[in-house]
């Protein structure tokens, strides 16, 4: 079974530099945020926001490091990988990163991103930021083709997200323009057309109840979307329930994909496993952690 899946996987990457948009729109960062059904644009509370929602960098009050990997499908070699560190006094807060989705001396698609948040835009409670993101691409595995329209050197772009929070008591409100610019990559010469990294746009709202359920709701709207999917724009919902303020349990539904998570915690780490449910494919496992001094 393993064999067949490495193949059908091979065959998939042979037509990547045809369809090199795929993978950077699905990333997801954190087992947290996975857990909860990707509805995380409004909730955006550690260094992960450089991702999900720049704004959310505001809320940060000290040095925060992240770290992801994660299991894609049960296919051996296949992995979604990330690294963040942050910093932040409550007022403004600034990150740095990188996340890789790739196949093992196969094919890699790499993001270097950094942003910026800020609290106090206009009103108390509204804050606002932005990322700068890098995107690059490399299929090592298609030298074997001999192909002499193959770009060795790969292909790397640029994008940038704008991002924004509205904080009132226990409601929050957000959403951010993803991918401006739709930056295009290349790996065949030869392709007539260039695929580019579709614009998004996510609006969403989060509330916390009694300090320790946290739900939260998310609306994606593309340019375009895969032509897989049954619709362009979905709703993701999610929640999280804390115990003790040490344990928790998440739930969530990202598009038709069923979510599930926990954390644990202590003072300074918080540890995230996360279980995505594809019916097509399989299960996407996520483990996250994050050290905060």
């Amino acid at each position: 079974m393993k064999r067949t899946a490495t193949l059908v996987l091979c065959a998939a990457l042979a037509l990547v530099p045809v369809t090199a948009s795929a993978n950077f729109v699905e990333t997801e960062l954190g087992a947290r945020a996975m857990g909860m059904g990707g509805a995380f644009v409004a909730v955006a509370d550690d260094v992960t926001a450089l991702h999900w929602n720049p704004a959310g960098l505001a809320s940060l009050e000290r040095v925060e490091v992240f770290g992801m990997r994660t299991s894609v499908y049960g296919v051996e070699g296949v992995s979604e990988d990330a690294a963040i560190v942050g910093y932040g006094n409550g007022k403004y807060g600034a990150a740095v990163g990188w996340m890789r989705t790739g196949a093992q001396d196969l094919y890699s698609e790499d993001t270097i991103i950094a942003g910026y948040g800020y609290d106090g835009c206009f009103l108390e409670g509204l804050s606002a930021g932005v990322t700068l993101k890098r995107f690059s691409i490399d299929a090592p595995g298609y030298d074997y083709y001999n192909d002499p329209a193959f770009n060795e050197d790969g292909d790397a772009a640029f994008s940038a997200d704008l991002g924004w929070l509205y904080r009132r008591n226990n409601w929050t409100v957000g959403g951010a323009f993803r991918n401006l610019g739709e930056p295009e990559l290349q790996l065949l010469d030869t392709t007539e057309g260039t695929d580019p990294i579709y614009a998004e746009m996510r609006m969403g709202g989060s509330y916390l109840f009694r300090d320790v359920m946290l739900m939260s709701a998310e609306w994606r709207i593309p340019r375009e979307a895969p032509a897989f999917y049954d619709e362009k724009a979905t709703l993701n919902l999610g929640t999280e329930v804390w115990f003790y303020d040490a344990f928790a349990l998440r739930a969530g539904m990202n598009r038709d994909r069923i979510t599930a998570g926990v954390g644990i915690k202590s003072q300074n780490l918080r540890v995230d496993v996360a279980l995505l449910s594809e019916r097509r494919i399989g299960s996407l496992y996520r483990l996250s952690a994050m050290y905060v001094w």
